[in-house]
């Protein structure tokens, strides 16, 4: 039998069976390809979905998805969440204030030093005071900040009441006219307040234009607590005048920057802490927060959590609150310190020669050129009497302290 004509028709079925496979998968390909079938996948087999399918079933998940976030939306502001609240969660690369009802979006600069604070550490007594806890146990410090406004202050009271320290107004700038003038409260304020043991700071009003004027506030303010000891921040207050012909309505924010900058270096050549004081629209939108870094920030916020992407270290949280002592409302401040900032000078000059003196008092200086003898009074007088005296010899200091 010839095997070779019995494969001649096997090869030749062969053949043709792969001619038709290769026409049936041409066909496919062309069928496929005009008509542009897609296959998607799920847990039941698959399906075939035209392009047109799948833009209504992207346009129905889009919808679907906007309509659960507005009725999320819809829901938190129904249950007493702000709007305010609702934008700033969904917008947390942006530092957002408003001004005459219009929002505005500030980028944050994550470069700059954050605040760490955690807001679910915040809690909330039913006297309407907020204190800051870590480790179940509050690390935050209570105090004020007064100015004449308060009137007449009973600070034994005020110390019972908890108050650990007092920023009181020492004077301000006017908003049209420019001229400086003391807050005619400041002094009886120090007096009684460190004398019931309240630490003390101050603050100015600044409506500086020039970084000129800024020093002149700064220089102003120095004088005023020189016979204090002034252990807590000296803040510049920068904000907003509900008046239309305040004077620096028209500085840039560079300009404004400068000013707040130059009255903060003053104040720390003189030994004091500088801070500075402003709210969120300042801080976000009219100051170079580049610029500001070496600063302590003061923030006023009025909320029960504070909002605010940067580094702080006191919190003015209302000024409607209520303490033992001070008639009417009155502004309430938490610092986050573990103590309180060293703010008093740390030396003084004498014939060129720096002078520290390790004490909480501050000292009045007397001295005898004669017998090169130089004597320090506690100003006002502590509890326990305390003579200080320094001998200098050779441009050298050699304390010698005595108490009793």
């Amino acid at each position: 039998m010839d095997t070779k004509k019995q494969k001649k028709p096997l090869l030749i079925i062969i053949c043709i069976l792969s001619a038709l496979l290769v026409l049936g998968l041409v066909l496919g390909l062309t069928v496929f390809s005009k008509f542009r079938m897609y296959t998607i996948f799920s847990n039941r087999g698959s399906r075939l979905y035209s392009p047109a399918q799948i833009r209504d079933i992207k346009s129905d998940a889009y919808d679907k998805g906007a309509n659960d976030f507005v009725d999320d939306m819809k829901g938190r502001l129904e249950n007493g969440t702000g709007i305010n609240t609702v934008l700033r969660e969904i917008y947390t690369e942006d530092f957002i204030y408003t001004v005459d009802g219009k929002y505005y979006f500030s980028p944050i600069n994550f470069d700059l030093k954050m605040n760490k604070l955690n807001n679910a550490n915040f809690s909330k007594n039913s006297d309407g005071e907020i204190t800051y806890s870590e480790n179940g146990a509050v690390v935050s410090h209570k105090g004020i900040d007064i100015s004449r406004y308060q009137g007449n202050i009973d600070f034994s009271k005020v110390k019972q009441s908890g108050v650990e320290y007092a920023i009181i107004r020492c004077g301000y700038r006017g908003y049209s006219g420019g001229t400086i003038t003391d807050d005619s409260s400041f002094d009886t304020y120090m007096r009684n307040a460190l004398s019931n043991d309240i630490k003390v700071g101050a603050y100015f009003f600044s409506q500086a234009l020039t970084k000129d004027e800024a020093v002149e506030e700064a220089d102003y303010v120095i004088s005023k607590l020189k016979p204090y000891n002034v252990t807590c921040p000296v803040a510049i207050d920068v904000e907003e005048v509900n008046a239309g012909s305040s004077r620096q309505n028209t500085l840039t924010n560079e300009a404004l920057t400068d000013t707040v900058i130059a009255f903060c270096d003053r104040i720390k050549e003189a030994g004091y802490t500088p801070m500075i004081y402003a709210n969120s629209r300042y801080f976000a939108g009219k100051l170079d927060m580049s610029r500001l870094e070496d600063y302590e920030k003061w923030y006023a916020f009025y909320a029960d959590v504070p909002y605010m992407p940067y580094e702080f270290s006191m919190w003015q949280y209302t000024n409607t609150g209520s303490v033992d002592g001070i008639s009417g409302n009155v502004d309430l401040n938490i610092s986050f310190k573990s103590s309180l900032p060293h703010a008093y000078p740390s030396c003084s000059s004498i014939s060129g020669v720096c002078l520290c003196v390790p004490t909480p008092y501050a000292f009045m200086l007397s001295f005898t050129s004669q017998k090169r003898l130089a004597t320090f009074a506690p100003l006002p007088a502590p509890e326990v009497p305390l003579l200080a005296s320094i001998i200098i010899v050779s441009g050298s200091i050699s304390p010698s302290f005595t108490i009793g």
